[in-house]
């Protein structure tokens, strides 16, 4: 808060700063076990439809633990929701986008 002539006054919070990460991917891919039946479990890494389960089951407010390199294991929460365009003529793949996290206490 700023004062007349210059003074300005801070105090130490109460709770701990939030921190938001964000995550960019380049393309995911959504993957068949069988012709029309899409798989959670092939290529874990890239697989489009199983981060959109794994959202669905946490949404907005569920903390999860997040690997950050040089920081570790975080406990985080989705700070936006999950979006993504497929691409057109992509065989299943989606267009770029980003992940939008927020530290927890």
């Amino acid at each position: 808060m700023k004062f007349g002539r210059g003074y300005e006054f801070a105090s130490k919070p109460n709770s701990p700063d939030q921190v938001t990460y964000l995550l960019h991917f380049k393309t995911m891919k959504f993957y068949e076990s069988s012709p029309g039946v899409v798989s959670l479990t092939k290529n874990p890494a890239i697989n489009i439809a199983r981060l959109e389960a794994f959202y669905n089951r946490v949404q907005l407010w569920t903390k999860f633990l997040l690997p950050i390199p040089g920081k570790g294991n975080l406990t985080v929460r989705f700070s936006k929701p999950l979006e993504y365009k497929v691409a057109e003529n992509g065989q299943g793949t989606v267009e770029a986008f980003q992940l939008e996290f927020l530290t927890q206490p």
